[in-house]
């Protein structure tokens, strides 16, 4: 399923796939500065990956995946940490930049433009966010190309 969406739409989808699979575990996966944090606001009973993460880390780890540029060695470290850190509670849609065991996957797009202007109101990397976005893109399609989950794809458009 492919939907373009506003916010208020973003929402109301969301809560429509989640109350749909309100029983299973859920990913939003979406870049940096997509509005992952702002859509968590407005959504109840909502994860975000890093409230769950962060507390875990130790300094020399969050030292690791804080250095900028962003690269794919700092991504699958990353990747390893959540894997053995993290897992999806059904009823409690994890907001990520990374699938992890789950049942359904929400992709939120957001074309480079976009991107590019929110990052610049957020004093944000675009290049950083733009390899985060390349990278969630290959997980996305791994997972896709293994199946075994439900997927969900939607465009954010502000």
């Amino acid at each position: 399923m492919a939907v373009q969406t506003s916010s208020q739409e973003t929402i109301n989808t969301l809560n429509a796939i989640f109350a749909k699979h309100k029983n299973e575990r859920i990913c939003v996966l979406a870049t940096p500065c997509c509005g992952k944090t702002t859509l968590l606001r407005q959504i109840p009973d909502c994860i975000d990956l890093d409230d769950e993460l962060w507390p875990q880390l130790t300094p020399e780890e969050a030292a690791f995946i804080t250095q900028k540029p962003w690269t794919n060695e700092i991504g699958n470290f990353i990747d390893r940490l959540v894997y053995q850190k993290i897992s999806v509670k059904p009823g409690h849609p994890l907001f990520t930049t990374i699938i992890v065991d789950c049942d359904a996957v929400i992709y939120l797009d957001i074309s480079d433009q976009l991107l590019a202007e929110h990052c610049r109101k957020r004093e944000s990397s675009f290049t950083d966010a733009k390899n985060v976005k390349e990278s969630i893109e290959e997980d996305w399609n791994a997972h896709r190309k293994k199946g075994g989950k439900v997927f969900y794809y939607l465009v954010v458009t502000e």
